[in-house]
């Protein structure tokens, strides 16, 4: 008898961890989109005498309600290397800077974009090795072009998630070759190698640096390329570079966020005040069941480096005009108080 209820309590036991990781593994991964990201420039000073952690105190209430944080890295985190000769802005950010990000959440990066060789290879490979160290994934750069190609596979509890990232962005000897370090740039054929062997990985997430800076609508080819990058299975495609925000568009029942203008960015620029912070939930299937997005003010005169989320009427008169074009039959789409709220309808 003793062993027959030592058998029963055993087999129970395991029910109730199946029962749990089942119901675990059908929870939708919640994954926080954040835009250019550059801790260094003109936030050296407050850095280092606030601390890294100040730059998110704005929106961790958010962030800490999420599985993953993903943000475009804007700058090689490293102490070698020599700035590009003739290029007006470089950047540099020390390598310390990955604890930090970690400590707030974020688990992914994006290296895609026109900064990460503004102090060479040695810097770049500083960077892999860094983040590495940190326990953060990267995308959208490597030794080569095909390292450069490959998803960054992040767990979470509800499973797999890959990561592609590529660069539209000049100058164009950052992009990697057969035999040369550098970011993937985004043809469509790259797209299409690139998003076919990363979706057994886990649903996918295309992050592109394109554009043109400042600017407000998506050029013909953004579109394009982020279309292509749907039909091919991508769940959700985010955008980074302008430094502004541009529309939001549903395309077969997957959002398409063209520019998250900048985070935490370190200047001051008088053009980019504005930018997007947006929450992802995304079902283990892939599909985007909710996106609930934030309108942020990154004005650094104003919030010296440190986003905050713009709510009430204000942040509708942002949101509204950003989601203006998503017919009603595509998605639910209101304002929530604090936020917006996108609810994609089932493509039949």
């Amino acid at each position: 008898m003793q062993r027959f209820f030592c058998y029963t309590l055993t087999a129970a036991l395991f029910l109730f961890s199946a029962a749990g990781s089942l119901a675990q593994e059908n929870k939708p991964h919640r994954i926080v989109l954040l835009g250019d990201f550059l801790p260094a420039g003109s936030a050296d000073p407050i850095i280092k005498d606030r601390g890294l952690t100040h730059l998110f105190d704005g929106v961790r209430p958010v962030l800490t309600g999420s599985h993953v944080v993903f943000l475009n890295l804007e700058t090689p985190l490293s102490q070698r290397g020599s700035p590009r000769q003739g290029k007006k802005y470089t950047f540099r950010a020390p390598p310390g800077t990955t604890d930090a990000m970690f400590k707030e959440g974020v688990r992914v990066v994006s290296l895609a974009n026109n900064h990460i060789l503004d102090f060479g290879y040695d810097a770049l490979e500083d960077t892999f090795s860094n983040l590495g160290a940190a326990g953060i994934a990267w995308a959208g750069a490597g030794l080569d072009v095909t390292a450069a190609r490959k998803p960054a596979v992040v767990p979470t509890p509800s499973g797999n998630l890959a990561f592609l990232a590529f660069s539209n962005t000049f100058p164009e000897d950052y992009w990697a070759g057969k035999n040369r370090p550098g970011t993937l740039f985004g043809a469509p054929l790259t797209v299409r190698k690139a998003v076919a062997a990363a979706r057994s990985a886990g649903p996918v997430i295309a992050s592109f640096h394109w554009g043109q800076e400042l600017m407000t609508e998506p050029k013909d080819y953004q579109v394009d390329l982020a279309h292509l990058a749907i039909d091919l299975g991508v769940s959700l495609v985010v955008g980074h570079h302008p430094h502004v925000t541009q529309p939001i568009e549903i395309y077969r029942g997957r959002p398409i966020l063209y520019s998250l203008g900048n985070f935490s960015f370190g200047s001051y620029s008088k053009s980019a005040t504005v930018g997007l912070m947006a929450l992802a939930e995304i079902t283990a299937d892939g599909w985007c069941q909710r996106l609930e997005v934030y309108p942020l003010l990154v004005d650094n005169s104003r919030v010296v480096f440190q986003p905050v989320i713009i709510k009430g009427l204000e942040g509708q008169r942002i949101f509204d005009p950003l989601t203006a074009s998503i017919p009603p039959e595509a998605a639910e789409v209101r304002w929530d108080g604090d936020k917006g709220v996108i609810i994609p309808r089932v493509i039949q």
